[in-house]
């Protein structure tokens, strides 16, 4: 399945950047293979290291999981993210905590990487070419392709996370003095890295926040989260998505109850009652509205 999912995120990388009309490809000239490697690289780094982060943990805590599952999707979509399956209940609150949060966190610092070296490896572009492009409109689209043009941003939507261009000229190539547009195909990896820890770190259900919140508030507290949750995801535009977490809970037995660990009465440790804000910060950080608000 992964091999599977290689395949169908590189061939909608092909089909994101073969557009004739892409504006970008004026001053991005590597083949469409190229482009497409990057992004497949970029994407599959930030989901296959979030699974990877649950796995590591329940290696540490000795849980029966299994490997992560890849989930293809037909191009333009390319993949529906990627699984773990948990055999066995945790043993306590701090296990389904470091479950819940681990993931996240990886898939979050690897988001941060990937958007850094979208930096590193930007084109330089000549003053008359970076207006050319800045007059587009490509740069405010659904996934921002930022532009900076001496102390000029392209303005557009990302999340709090991904606007770094205040620091670009520390991780931009030593020639590109303040000129130069992000790689394109990692920068999306990034975006949409962004997003999903987003849509994984939000407190409902059987996320990976809600996980994170049942660990600290128990069933009471997770269903006031879940509901929080359930606001956050309509408000912020991903009805969709908010919708199919209702389906979800109606079609299980237990509805908005999450992961029971065996030991439901010890409280999770003060720190990670501490770590609970860090979860809190990604939130903010990666928020950002629905595109088709």
């Amino acid at each position: 399945m992964f091999l599977v999912t290689v395949a169908t995120v590189f061939g909608s990388g092909i089909y994101a950047w073969s557009r004739p009309d892409l504006i970008t490809n004026m001053v991005e000239t590597s083949s469409i293979f190229t482009k497409a490697a990057f992004f497949t690289f970029g994407l599959l780094a930030i989901i296959g290291l979030h699974e990877f982060g649950h796995k590591a943990t329940t290696n540490y805590h000795k849980l029966n999981a299994t490997l992560p599952y890849f989930i293809p999707g037909p191009p333009p979509i390319g993949t529906f993210g990627a699984l773990i399956s948990l055999k066995a209940p945790p043993a306590d609150r701090d296990q389904l905590f470091d479950l819940g949060l681990s993931g996240p966190v990886v898939g979050f610092l690897v988001t941060i990487f990937v958007a850094i070296l979208s930096i590193r490896l930007g084109v330089v572009v000549s003053p008359a070419l970076a207006d050319q492009l800045l007059a587009s409109g490509q740069f405010g689209a659904n996934l921002c392709l930022p532009l900076v043009n001496g102390n000029q941003t392209a303005s557009c939507e990302a999340p709090l996370l991904l606007f770094i261009s205040n620091i670009s000229n520390i991780f931009a190539p030593p020639n590109a003095h303040g000129l130069f547009i992000f790689n394109t195909q990692l920068w999306a990896a990034a975006h949409i890295g962004a997003l999903l820890t987003f849509l994984n770190i939000v407190p409902a259900w059987q996320l990976d926040g809600g996980h994170v919140s049942r660990a600290v508030f128990g069933p009471s507290g997770h269903r006031t989260a879940t509901l929080v949750g359930l606001v956050i995801l309509f408000v912020s535009g991903y009805i969709v998505f908010a919708f199919l977490l209702l389906l979800m809970m109606n079609l299980t037995r237990r509805g908005f109850a999450g992961i029971e660990p065996l030991d439901d009465v010890s409280p999770v440790s003060n720190s990670r009652k501490v770590l609970y804000l860090l979860a809190i910060v990604m939130l903010l950080l990666t928020f950002f509205p629905s595109p088709f608000l």
